[in-house]
Formats: C-alpha cells, structure tokens, sequence
C-alpha cells in the first residue's frame, strides 16, 4: 500500500511539473512573440527609439526566464534565441527596416520551433 501510495505521489508530482512548464514556456514564448510583433510595428511607424526600447525590455525579461526556462528546454536552443534578441537592436534603424523584418522572422520562427520541441514532448 505504500508504495502504491508513493506512486501516486510522484506521478502527481510529475502532472504538476508537467502543467507548471507548460505555462511558464507557453507564457515566455507568448510573450516574446508579441514584443516581437511590436517590434515590427514600432519601425514600420518609425518610431525606432521607441523599438529599440521595446528590444531591450524583451531581452531583460528574457534573461529573467532563462533560468527558468533552461530546465525545460535545450540550453543550446536558449543561446540562440538569446543571440538572436541581442542582434535585432543593430537593426533597429530606418536604413535596416527590410533586415530587421526578415530577422524578426527569422526569430519567430525560432520561437516556434521551440514551442513544436517543447510541446511535442508533452
């Protein structure tokens, strides 16, 4: 009976591990897609001041999660997106505006090949 009791206990443990990284990723993700998009927004406006503001939040919080993240997802895949973050603030500019939307992108599909390699695990 204990151990059954125990079994129990660790796959209870484990549906919750499950349902809290679905959520932080699902979030996390969610939330760069959408500063992302907002990216895009401010420089077809031509607010790049404004852009380049909204970049360096997103890699903030970015840099906040990854600690979090790390522990569900590949580190490797994590470096990428970080560099990726880090390399949209040179093109945050009027003469760049083609290039940071083909980076732009070139990062959402990142993110969501994350999300595929996260989720299809689950």
């Amino acid at each position: 009976m204990k151990r059954l009791r125990a079994a129990a206990m660790i796959l209870a443990a484990l549906c919750l591990l499950t349902l809290i990284g679905q959520r932080l990723v699902s979030d996390s993700l969610d939330s760069l897609d959408k500063g992302l998009a907002r990216v895009e927004i401010l420089c077809i406006c031509g607010e790049y001041p404004q852009a380049r503001e909204q970049i360096r939040y997103m890699t903030q919080s970015y840099q906040k999660q990854q600690a979090v993240l790390a522990v569900f997802i590949r580190k490797d895949q994590l470096y990428e997106l970080e560099s990726a973050l880090y390399g949209l603030n040179a093109y945050a500019h009027p003469d760049y505006l083609q290039d940071l939307l083909c980076e732009t992108g070139k990062l959402k599909s990142q993110l969501n090949g994350v999300r595929r390699l996260f989720f299809a695990l689950l």
